[in-house]
């Protein structure tokens, strides 16, 4: 792999961007909920506004979670062309434009433009758009251990030989590079901010377009890149991987162990009772080197657990009651239970009002809520989502569900945390609507709600993601290996890293005053994934110091 780490001596020497225009895409959060912008110019910012009269026929499209190309509308504004996406906006962006035949020292040449941007720095979501017909010269960034690599394609191929120039935020010129066998440049990037990057390819090829002759074809893509640094990085992995795979598991730590429960073995989408789990593992965080089997519970997974005062509870699920191959039975259940204290067996308490499964709890001094999820009595078509929130006082002798304010939602497959004295609810599945990246606040002062900052990300981001705080500082990790923080007084979440697997349905949990474990789930392209990361959170971060 050929790589670019020039020197600022290097840079220095650099001759001067020459005075060429390029189409640039630009995507950022609005009051409707997303602006487009188009420049035209030698970087992705605004230029001569005049010069977009040339441009002003070119096509814009929002790449869906499928991979369709949803056209967006563009205008003349006074210094871009412009455009809005009214929801979701998070997908990546693309562009196309014939600028037609030039003609120049005697060579007639057709001359196209190609554009592509990410809504986000979550490194996760720099995904491959691989559109060969609206944008077939394409470039991929990917981030490894603190480089990027630009990789730039042709019709779905590595692409040798191309020119990448790389300007932006603390480089004093531009980096100049070709592309390696595999299509690749690979730089660092010296510091959080937004970069402009573009490749040209030509052709010798001949046509005619606009009854005007030509003799070749020069390409020039472009990828309007903002970066983040990381600032939390997974610690080597040292803990022992889980024994299986699972998913929608219950995750405690209580005490020095950490407890796993439940959860789907089986095929993702395919529920059947042999492939749940109704093993009890715990890992001695003291000496973790392997993984104990400590008793048998109920084959559930939706369910949720937590620890209070060194004890662990578990909240509802649902039962796959029917065979491989028979068609799905599937029952929420409104079980409600404490594990022993020699960890051998379930203690059952007062059970829930109603079943609930794909929920999440999180308890908020000595009181325990349960939060979204639905009931079902057979099957997912039949399913009655939860409109309310309860909770249980764990401290009580004879304890009781009650019911908060009613949530501003109703939801499924989404996180729940305890935060500043607060419930946060972190994303999910929407009765309707889809999935969200949507964040509630519950108050139980006031036993009020309020909306909070919406977590960054794709599409599905907010679904089956994980949520636990350190200190005043709230972290989350999603689909795409994000990790997402929130402090106090914060309007907006900020992307800290990058999870080494990608996983969702998985569970964050604390290990000590300041690391953070991310246990089991599922990669969307892997499958499960049963490695326990560890993330130390920086001691600034953490509560008294």
């Amino acid at each position: 792999m050929k790589r670019f780490v020039l020197s600022l001596a290097a840079l220095l020497a650099l001759p001067a961007v020459s005075s060429a225009h390029f189409l640039w895409l630009v995507s950022k959060p609005s009051a409707t909920g997303t602006q487009v912008q188009v420049f035209f110019g030698e970087e992705a910012e605004p230029d001569d506004p005049a010069l977009l009269d040339k441009v002003v026929a070119a096509k814009v499209w929002s790449i869906g979670g499928r991979g369709e190309a949803v056209a967006v509308p563009v205008t003349k504004g006074e210094e871009a062309l412009e455009g809005t996406i009214e929801k979701g906006g998070q997908s990546p962006l693309i562009l196309e434009h014939d600028y037609g035949v030039i003609t120049k020292g005697g060579e007639s040449f057709l001359l196209k433009y190609f554009a592509k941007t990410y809504a986000t720095p979550l490194t996760g979501t720099w995904i491959e758009v691989g559109d060969k017909e609206h944008l077939p010269l394409e470039i991929t960034p990917i981030a490894k251990e603190g480089e990027v690599a630009f990789r730039v394609d042709w019709k779905g191929n590595a692409l040798p030989n191309a020119a990448v120039t790389i300007v932006g935020p603390g480089i004093q010129d531009k980096i100049e590079g070709t592309t390696d066998a595999q299509g690749k440049v690979t730089c660092k990037l010296p510091q959080a901010g937004q970069y402009s990057i573009r490749a040209k390819h030509s052709e010798a090829v001949e046509g005619k377009h606009n009854d005007q002759e030509y003799k070749s074809a020069r390409y020039y893509s472009t990828l309007t890149l903002k970066y983040q640094p990381a600032q939390l990085v997974p610690e080597p992995q040292s803990l022992p991987v889980l024994p299986q795979g699972t998913t929608s598991f219950g995750g405690a730590v209580a005490g020095d162990k950490l407890y796993v429960f439940a959860g789907n073995y089986g095929d993702a989408h395919s529920y059947f009772e042999a492939g749940q789990s109704g093993d009890l593992w715990t890992l001695d965080l003291r000496e973790p080197r392997q993984w104990t089997r400590a008793a048998i519970g109920p084959k559930l997974q939706g369910l949720a657990m937590a620890a209070h005062q060194n004890r662990v509870y578990r909240v509802g699920g649902f039962a796959a009651l029917n065979k491989e191959g028979e068609p799905e039975k599937l029952v929420s259940q409104a079980d409600f239970a404490r594990l022993s204290l020699d960890g051998q067996s379930w203690e059952a308490l007062p059970s829930l009002p109603e079943p609930r499964s794909s929920h999440d709890v999180a308890v908020v001094g000595d009181t325990l809520y349960v939060v979204g999820g639905w009931n079902m009595p057979g099957s997912s078509k039949d399913a009655t989502w939860h409109k309310t929130v309860l909770s249980y006082d764990l401290k009580a002798e004879k304890g009781e569900w009650k019911e908060t304010a009613a949530p501003p939602f109703a939801r499924r497959a989404l996180a729940a945390a305890a935060w500043n004295g607060n419930l946060v609810v972190i994303g999910g599945m929407n009765e309707k609507g889809g999935p969200t990246r949507e964040v509630a606040i519950y108050d139980p002062a006031s036993n009020s709600w309020t909306q909070g900052p919406t977590i960054q990300g794709g599409l599905m981001d907010g679904f089956g993601c994980s949520a636990f705080a350190v200190g005043d500082q709230l972290i989350v990790t999603t689909v795409s290996g994000s990790i997402q923080s929130l402090r106090p007084g914060q309007a907006e979440w900020d992307y800290v890293g990058q999870l080494a697997d990608a996983r969702f349905f998985h569970r964050v949990l604390p290990w000590g005053a300041d690391r953070l474990l991310i246990v089991g789930g599922a990669n969307m392209e892997e499958g499960k994934t049963t490695s326990v990361e560890v993330l130390k959170i920086p001691s600034q971060s953490v509560a008294g110091q």
